[in-house]
């Protein structure tokens, strides 16, 4: 393991010795770290050695953050050792006895085998244990699919910015490009190399024989190796999707096969502990979108409040409705649709959305389609400039959430506001740990008689 060893004195330099003999790489020991060692020097682990070293949390924090794990060696009475206490980072004892230096190489080898998960170090180095057991605990749809009825109403922005969002608030993330027309998804994230793909996948779980029991056990951990992880964002993993080239592959025509490997991946990442948003496309009769509605929770269906977006929506539900009664009948299709559809308007300007969702409903309604559907999500419209930057920048950190939460720009602060909101219908906690990152705009104060 490639490591980055905090301290100038004699237990740091015998420590860099026992590190090479196990095995680890140490690329550098230094006396003071800032954030800005986070680009000089290429490692994956943080060994502090506090009373020999010059460190404070918050530098720990952005480490964590970008992905590192976190080991520290701090006497009792010692800040530090109150800090990792606290957040759960393995702490060790100050000078440390034989016993400890194994316990630390334990902790590593745990690290190496996957055993000790950045993105839980993260969730607690950065939010704190208890936010970070209630985040886990608070999920009430863990299977999201986002999908629109037409093409250019933002539905690839919304999937990237509410994974990005969940992500940076704590929320281990699953993002699946399952857009059987091929999607975007690589390209919002500035993905240059990557695991697999879903036809990858696809063409891998085809191969495969019939499994057991324990094939089934070791397929969870395969469909999890197929993300790729964000080194800068430990909680988000993504599995591009297809390419052009990919549509008339042969693996696509089975259906059942596309259908288990859907099914898996989001079994797969709740098993896990996290959240799956699969991006879909805008045909609910493809193999690859059909799998993916009929498996989720949640079913977003994101369009901006415009007549040919409504006209669209009205044809995508009944048709949806209409596919499913021919199976279950329509009072079950009806209930399943309702029970999980969440409408999400996109590039909302003013209150306009409330006279589009009132055409929407009263349109439904003539279809005989009685659905108690609610804009569960209105996201204003984003200044342009900074719309082509969230997706044109070689900066993957210019997607809009992601920026307002590292620049606070006034002008992006109203989206992730909403965006915040509509993703809270999924998992309700997700606003706190938002606010303890300062990802949520700060309300603005009461002014007072004196004030004025």
């Amino acid at each position: 393991m490639q490591v980055l060893l905090l301290g100038a004195g004699t237990v740091t330099s015998r420590l860099n010795m026992q590190l090479a003999e196990q095995g680890h790489a140490v690329v550098a020991q230094i006396a003071a770290f800032t954030p800005q060692h986070l680009d000089l020097f290429d490692f994956r682990a943080l060994v502090v050695v506090s009373p020999e070293a010059s460190v404070a949390p918050e530098g720990l924090v952005q480490a964590a953050e970008r992905g590192k794990l976190l080991f520290v060696i701090a006497g009792v009475g010692d800040g530090m050792s109150a800090w990792a206490n606290g957040v759960g980072v393995p702490a060790l004892a100050y000078p440390p006895s034989e016993v400890d230096v194994h316990k630390l190489f334990e902790e590593m080898r745990r690290a190496e085998a996957g055993n000790l998960a950045a993105d839980d170090q993260y969730r607690r180095a950065v939010l704190g244990s208890d936010l970070s057991a209630r985040l886990q605990s608070g999920m009430a749809v863990r299977k999201i699919a986002i999908t629109s009825p037409k093409g250019g109403t933002g539905k690839t922005t919304v999937a990237v910015n509410l994974a990005v969002a969940l992500a940076l608030s704590g929320i281990t993330t699953y993002l699946v490009d399952a857009d059987g027309n091929a999607g975007a998804l690589q390209y919002h994230l500035r993905m240059e190399r990557v695991q697999t793909t879903m036809i990858g996948l696809l063409r891998r779980e085809v191969a495969k024989a019939g499994r057991g029991v324990m094939g089934d056990v070791a397929s969870g951990a395969a469909y999890l190796n197929a993300f790729t992880p964000l080194e800068n964002l430990p909680t988000l993993r993504v599995l591009p999707g297809l390419i052009t080239d990919d549509l008339g592959d042969e693996v696509l025509q089975q259906e059942d096969k596309v259908a288990e490997v859907i099914q898996g991946l989001y079994e797969a990442g709740v098993a896990a502990g996290g959240v799956v948003i699969m991006d879909v496309g805008i045909n609910p009769a493809h193999v690859v979108h059909r799998a993916a509605l009929k498996a989720a929770e949640g079913i977003a269906i994101v369009i901006k409040p415009e007549i040919p977006d409504l006209a669209e929506t009205r044809r995508w539900i009944a048709r949806m409705i209409r596919s499913l009664a021919s199976v279950v009948g329509r009072g079950s299709a009806q209930e399943f649709v309702g029970s999980r559809v969440k409408l999400c308007y996109n590039q909302v300007v003013g209150d306009g959305f409330k006279s589009a969702h009132k055409l929407l409903q009263q349109a439904l309604s003539e279809d005989q389609i009685e659905l108690a559907l609610i804009p569960n999500g209105i996201l204003p419209i984003v200044d342009p400039r900074l719309a082509a930057q969230a997706v044109n920048s070689d900066r993957r950190e210019d997607i809009l959430v992601w920026r307002y939460r590292k620049e606070k720009l006034e002008e992006l602060g109203p989206f992730a506001e909403a965006l915040l909101g509509f993703a809270a219908h999924f998992v309700p906690a997700v606003r706190e740990g938002a606010a303890r990152i300062g990802l949520l705009p700060a309300a603005p104060k009461k002014r007072g008689w004196f004030r004025k």
